[in-house]
């Protein structure tokens, strides 16, 4: 027969073995969890990288698109210059030409001659030269 404190020394080694037992498992189950996460979550970091790399292509991309667009409007603009030089040469050319006051000239007249300022010697001057220099031509175009 077995005494009282030999089947209560059986449970508990039997009772501890089963808590042991449940123990492993729950701590295998919560390993097995933990990775299952840790995979997930390496997957979002993969994932997150990707789009980011996309991002920065797609920046890259539109910024190299911008400079190149700057780089043809800098060009263009460059053109529209030029063109408006020989514009203007053009223009004044045909006004001397014609016996014509150039804009140079006649601004600087006017600057001189306006009734809300008083112009300084040095800007009286230079209208005064203006117009000698317009007047020489003008006399000299019609002789031609």
């Amino acid at each position: 027969m077995i005494r009282n404190a030999e089947r209560q020394a059986h449970w508990r080694t039997k009772r501890d073995a089963g808590i042991e037992t449940l123990r492993a498992a729950t701590n295998k189950a919560e390993l097995a969890l933990a990775q299952a996460e840790n995979d997930l979550l390496r997957q979002r970091v993969l994932d997150l990288e990707m789009a980011l790399a996309r991002r920065e292509s797609a920046a890259k991309s539109a910024q190299t698109k911008a400079i190149s667009e700057i780089a043809c409007l800098k060009e263009k603009n460059k053109e529209l210059q030029s063109q408006l030089r020989q514009m203007w040469d053009w223009y004044n050319n045909e006004i001397a030409n014609g016996g014509g006051l150039t804009f140079k000239a006649s601004s600087l007249i006017a600057k001189a001659l306006h009734p809300d300022a008083a112009p300084s010697e040095e800007v009286r001057l230079e209208a005064f030269k203006a117009f000698s220099a317009w007047k020489g031509d003008r006399d000299a175009a019609r002789r031609r």
